[in-house]
């Protein structure tokens, strides 16, 4: 009987624990090859190529699309495939060596500032969609 009681408290204080600004940022993945794993990760400023806010795997072969709860404010969006199944974007001398990219394209010959790649989320945003180079 206590256990329930408990599972019930834990329950019903969960909603209230979420932020409620919270919005969807969701979109698919475009170019991968369907045999390898891709990895998404969703940016704030700080930490911005270092440490991701959240990051999903999806696993070869599945819709490569993907979902995240973020509050509003700025944020970038990122993907790779990761060819080599090692868990990590490989760089190379001038750049990833395994098919890469943001959700707002970046074409400089020299690494992206959180700026560059950043878009304003204040509302539930379908269709982010990452297409890989």
């Amino acid at each position: 009987m206590r256990i329930r009681a408990l599972l019930l408290l834990v329950c019903l204080a969960a909603p209230a624990i979420a932020d409620p600004r919270a919005v969807a940022l969701s979109g698919s993945v475009v170019g991968a090859s369907g045999k390898h794993a891709v990895y998404v990760a969703v940016w704030r400023r700080d930490g911005f190529l270092e440490r991701p806010a959240a990051q999903v795997r999806l696993d070869p072969g599945v819709q490569p699309s993907f979902r995240f709860e973020v509050t509003p404010g700025s944020w970038a969006l990122s993907a790779f495939e990761d060819r080599n199944d090692n868990g990590t974007l490989d760089m190379g001398l001038f750049g990833p060596q395994e098919p890469s990219g943001f959700w707002r394209k970046f074409t400089a010959w020299r690494k992206p500032r959180f700026d560059d790649v950043a878009a304003v989320v204040d509302r539930d945003t379908p269709h982010a969609d990452i297409a890989l180079h």
